[in-house]
């Protein structure tokens, strides 16, 4: 169409775009500070021209030809990869802290403290057993020791199954925003076949699948219709087709695994996210479990050994219970708390002589003795000379619980380093996607001023094109 209506259908063309980039600008703004959120571009192409005979092509205007998200996709990727992570390294270095914190070293009123006043005492011993409370402090003092060990591994205990908690809580947020992704793919679908371009529905995709990453590390893939398959390894949870949850292993489950729920669970390996994070710190909290399972098992052991006189039905110091959780049973034989004067001091066990104090003596040389501690550990004990060899490969008593405690702050360390580098690569990646996504106020305004003196001047022209209409039409009689 040519003509003042043509004209007139360009100007109104123009208006009509104007108008819908001031809406999306609006939208834009009103969104600044909504997390996850990516600002929204009007494109615009002209119209369809004219062929005028003898004159050539007259535009025709100008149309939407859509709205648009203001993403890189790659980018996304990359920081949901990379945030899920992070959720790893901080999850793990949270439950590092309480362990590190169950060990409490250096104290006054750790174990490593508490050794140290029990071969105190031991030496005191030794050096008087003819004094009445010498034996009682021995007695006290091992007492003392074994609460701390006892309180020690019910903290631990604590911490396993905190953990195993969280893991099951992050299972279950996994499952609920499995299930919101698959109805929202639903509705992504469905715009998308109706031609239409659900841009907040993107975001809100883009938002639950960082989630999803947060708690386990997944795959994406998107189809045609921006419908998102979920996978973790070889296992697909979500397609277009179907969706499959996941669960925590059923007891006994120490090792925390999640499996794909159903009447034939599989194991499902994660490699990110903060239920990976809880995994890993379980394994070390098991394993210091263990290390300190062992070093009471074997320092008990070796006090008893040189307290009984190597007799298996002898006197032993130390109850270390029924089964293998040594750190929580252990404890002082009762029948030597209810009398300390029954200590063994003396080198003869029979027949005890006054102001011997050698097999005291003996047990207070065990700090220095070096010894391997495993709940699996056997000495070679010579009752003549009330020793235990030193064992190769091992170390004393003090410098024993030293190394549990050295690997506990040493795995620590690590977690918070790679926790804060982590952070810094996934705040970096962060800004990049803002400086992409995010809404710039300024940017705004000045493309709100630019887009009203367009609607104003194609305003403008429809009042002219009008006031020509009214000459052509009223006053020339046409």
């Amino acid at each position: 169409m040519s003509g003042l209506f043509g004209s007139l259908n360009s100007a109104t063309s123009g208006m009509t775009a104007a108008q819908t980039v001031l809406q999306t600008i609006s939208h834009n703004v009103a969104n600044a500070n909504t997390d996850g959120y990516s600002k929204q571009k009007v494109t615009m192409e002209t119209n369809n021209p004219f062929n005028k005979s003898g004159v050539g092509q007259l535009g025709t205007g100008v149309r939407i030809s859509g709205i648009i998200r203001v993403v890189d996709d790659a980018v996304v990727e990359q920081l949901r990869n990379e945030n899920s992570s992070l959720e790893m390294f901080d999850t793990k270095s949270d439950a590092l802290a309480q362990l590190e914190a169950i060990f409490n070293e250096p104290s006054t009123t750790g174990l490593s403290n508490n050794l140290s006043e029990v071969f105190a005492s031991w030496t005191y011993l030794g050096s008087n057993p003819e004094v009445a409370t010498a034996k009682t402090m021995v007695v006290q003092n091992s007492e003392t020791m074994t609460d701390t060990l006892n309180h020690m591994s019910t903290q631990l205990e604590s911490l396993q199954t905190g953990t195993i908690k969280n893991i099951e809580q992050d299972v279950k947020d996994f499952n609920s925003k499995l299930e919101q992704l698959n109805s929202l793919n639903k509705q992504i679908s469905y715009s998308m076949s109706s031609g239409q371009t659900p841009n907040d529905l993107l975001d809100r995709q883009d938002a639950l699948l960082g989630e999803l990453s947060g708690l386990a590390g997944v795959d994406v893939q998107f189809d045609e219709m921006r419908q998102a398959t979920v996978s973790i390894g070889d296992d697909v949870l979500l397609s277009p087709t179907n969706m499959q949850k996941l669960a925590v292993a059923k007891e006994p489950n120490p090792e925390g695994k999640i499996v794909l729920a159903g009447d034939n669970p599989k194991e499902v390996v994660l490699t990110s996210g903060s239920a990976k994070g809880s995994q890993e710190a379980l394994a070390e909290v098991n394993h210091q479990v263990e290390n300190l399972n062992d070093f009471a098992f074997t320092f008990a052991s070796a006090v008893n050994a040189i307290h009984s006189g190597g007799e298996e039905n002898g006197e032993m110091f130390f109850d270390l219970g029924t089964d293998t959780n040594y750190a929580k049973n252990i404890s002082v034989n009762a029948d030597l708390v209810k009398d300390p004067k029954n200590v063994n001091s003396g080198k003869s066990l029979e027949n005890p002589v006054a102001g011997d104090g050698t097999r005291a003596q003996a047990i207070a040389d065990l700090q220095n003795t070096k010894l391997v501690y495993s709940s699996e550990t056997t000495f070679k004990y010579d009752e003549e000379t009330m020793t235990i060899g030193n064992q190769i490969g091992g170390t004393s008593v003090v410098n024993g619980y030293n190394d549990i405690v050295t690997e506990v702050g040493i795995s620590k360390q690590q977690s918070d380093n790679m926790a804060a580098s982590q952070k810094d690569l996934v705040q970096l990646l962060d800004q990049r996607r803002q400086s992409i996504s995010g809404v710039s106020i300024n940017e705004e305004v000045a493309s709100m001023i630019q887009h009203q003196s367009a609607f104003q001047a194609n305003s403008r022209m429809i009042s002219t094109i009008s006031e020509m209409l009214d000459t052509l039409i009223n006053r020339t009689g046409v």
